[in-house]
């Protein structure tokens, strides 16, 4: 296991589901000697009643408006709980799904922990299905996440670092983003003006 004397700022993992975000993201913050895993879906799952249904009648991603303001919130809190590991001297590494340019926008105006860098895992979409196939039912999600990467791919492709983990290890991939990541993932303000 690599330890890096420390990581500044907020390490923000994303990617398709079966990306690996949760899975490297807490393999990263073992690695770091003063780090907290901020793992986005866990603000989904405190929604105990209320929740919006994400999937339209057809069964794809298509969050109305209450999905929308629903994800905002979880933006929200990543960003709080983020900002309060900083303060605190640990190295948030959160992991989340960001789709859009506004999205990511949106997260940087709330986030205090400076630089942001942001690490997209972009294994081949066969990899992240066959990943979300072997994982634990609950965990799994049943909607086709083509069209989300394809988003992603035109939202964000210039911004960040786009990591293809479908050759390696989480432990590759956790070793490589702690030895790069404050080199190739760090957001340059201007690039959230765009």
């Amino acid at each position: 296991m690599t330890v890096r004397e420390t990581l500044a700022g907020c390490l923000l993992i994303t990617g398709t589901p079966g990306a690996g975000k949760t899975t490297v993201s807490r393999l990263v913050a073992e690695r770091l000697p003063r780090a907290a895993q901020v793992d986005g879906d866990v603000f989904g799952i405190m929604l105990v009643s209320g929740g919006a249904n994400m999937l339209d009648e057809d069964g794809r991603w298509n969050p109305g408006p209450d999905g929308q303001h629903q994800l905002r919130l979880r933006m929200v809190n990543l960003c709080s709980v983020a900002d309060n590991f900083a303060e605190a001297g640990f190295t948030p590494v959160a992991d989340s799904v960001v789709e859009t340019r506004d999205e990511l926008r949106f997260i940087a105006g709330r986030l205090r922990a400076r630089p942001l860098m942001l690490v997209m895992l972009c294994p081949p979409l066969e990899v992240a299905r066959q990943r979300n196939a072997t994982r634990a039912p609950e965990t799994q999600v049943d909607y086709d996440f083509a069209p989300l990467a394809r988003n992603q791919r035109r939202e964000l492709g210039a911004v960040g670092w786009w990591l293809d983990s479908g050759d390696q290890t989480p432990e590759e991939t956790a070793d490589l983003i702690v030895a790069e990541a404050a080199r190739r993932a760090v957001v340059p303000e201007e690039a959230l003006r765009l």
